[in-house]
């Protein structure tokens, strides 16, 4: 071999490149294995937006109450007591005249105040409906929580597993470029090649071990990410023993009428409009009067050194009935019932686009859905012809009736098939997914 200094370079700058990029893609001993289902146990155990959305929703069922809705009465324990001290100079019409020096008052109070709320225009039973439905839209909140984490996790873990499948494709494009370099090397040395076929491998060969190295830290990064959405250490790493299932049996006509009946947004939007139908109850029951039952219970005392009294003392019950109603108030009533009915109309329109949306999104979903299973099972064939032309193109390369710009032309060919099928198959798994999530049926999937 001739002692090129160009050709000494290449060969010495790629032999750490080398080394790291041909290292196994081996689990390590000792992780733990991960099935998808476990992935989620985990996920829906330890997500922190989840385990917030949980407390809102338990806030909303704690603040679901009659007393809240104005059903109960307000009782109130009242109670005072007070002293002074005075100096007095009096002189009475009689001509008496009367000094007190540091003349001790002292009052004490206390009473038991009650309010009930007997009527109110119906507004305590539209407050209590309002209660019911921020109860359920908490609960639908952590529902939708729920379906985003477990979609998250399902499409993470979906990444994993191709990016997996990658990083083999390009240990594969690996390996074979550095048999073409060692083949190289070998005819250099009889005297058989060149120094440009040389230089050609191992150009060929650190571009695949920069594509590989490049897979790597995504399979690494995705890793991370999904640590994160679990909630576990960032750094920890697992032996995943799931592959990607895919279905072809879901059908359009089913899926929409499952989605427009149980999509957790399409609910929250409904519940929504539900709220806005109650809140123009509470403002037309200010058209009405309002009846209030009083009750109570006072004790008071009065000790005094000066004045007309020296001791008194009264106590006892008293109670009442008080009627109000409001007879003018500048219109504002009617214009504020004209705006909440003019929000529920605009509440009912946003449900109805909201289910226009779901559907077109659905249907886009189902056409990306679609071709890519067709994109699947061509690709499938793709890679199965591609791999036996490059090893019938090896061959021949060997043999030298193949030149390298043949043979590299060849080897792209199979890695674009290649990640073509794997990137298919996660699109496929990305919308298959998406539609469950929509249709309600993501968690029966799993199943």
């Amino acid at each position: 071999m001739k002692d090129n200094p160009l050709c000494r370079l290449l060969l010495r700058s790629m032999t750490l490149a080398i080394l790291w990029a041909i290292s196994p893609f081996h689990p390590v001993q000792g992780q733990e294995p991960l099935t998808l289902r476990k992935a989620i146990e985990t996920g829906l155990q330890n997500n922190y937006s989840i385990l917030i959305q949980q407390n809102e929703a338990e806030i909303s069922k704690n603040n679901n109450t009659i007393g809240n809705a104005g059903f109960l009465p307000v009782l109130d324990l009242n109670g005072a007591y007070n002293t002074t001290i005075s100096n007095t100079h009096q002189e009475q019409f009689s001509g008496t005249i009367k000094d007190v020096t540091g003349a001790r008052n002292q009052t004490f109070n206390a009473g038991l105040e009650l309010n009930w709320t007997i009527f109110d225009g119906l507004r305590m039973f539209a407050n209590k409906k309002m209660l019911n439905i921020m109860e359920d839209l908490g609960e639908n909140g952590t529902r939708i929580m729920v379906e985003g984490t477990v979609s998250d996790i399902i499409l993470t873990y979906s990444g994993i597993i191709q990016l997996r499948k990658m990083v083999l494709v390009m240990q594969d494009a690996v390996d074979l470029s550095l048999q073409r370099k060692r083949i190289a090397e070998a005819k250099l040395t009889f005297g058989a090649g060149s120094e440009l076929m040389l230089l050609q491998s191992t150009v060929d060969l650190n571009a695949d071990s920069t594509q590989l190295i490049t897979q790597e830290t995504s399979f690494k990064n995705t890793l991370v990410d999904l640590n994160r959405i679990l909630a576990t250490d960032i750094s920890k790493t697992y032996l995943f023993t799931d592959s990607i299932q895919l279905t072809d049996t879901l059908l359009f006509k089913t899926c929409l009428a499952n989605a427009l009946r149980q999509n957790s947004m399409l609910i929250s939007a409904r519940l929504n409009q539900s709220l806005l139908r109650q809140e123009v109850m509470v403002t037309q029951s200010d058209r009405y009067p309002r009846i209030d039952l009083t009750g109570g219970y006072s004790y008071s005392t009065l000790n005094s050194q000066t004045g007309f009294l020296q001791y008194n003392r009264s106590y006892g019950p008293n109670y009442g009935i008080t009627l109000s109603y409001n007879l003018f108030n500048g219109f504002t009533l009617n214009q504020a019932v004209k705006n909440a009915k003019l929000s529920l109309k605009s509440g009912e329109l946003e449900t109805l686009d909201a289910e226009l949306e779901l559907s077109a999104t659905l249907r886009k979903l189902f056409n990306q859905y679609y071709m890519n299973l067709e994109i699947i099972r061509m690709q499938e064939i793709n890679v199965k012809v591609a791999q036996e032309n490059v090893d019938v193109a090896f061959e021949k390369y060997k043999l030298g009736s193949l030149d390298d710009i043949g043979l590299r032309e060849i080897q792209n060919k199979l890695i674009d098939a290649q990640s073509q099928l794997i990137l298919s198959q996660f699109e496929a798994k990305k919308a298959e997914t998406e539609i469950l999530r929509l249709t309600g049926a993501l968690f029966s999937s799993l199943k």
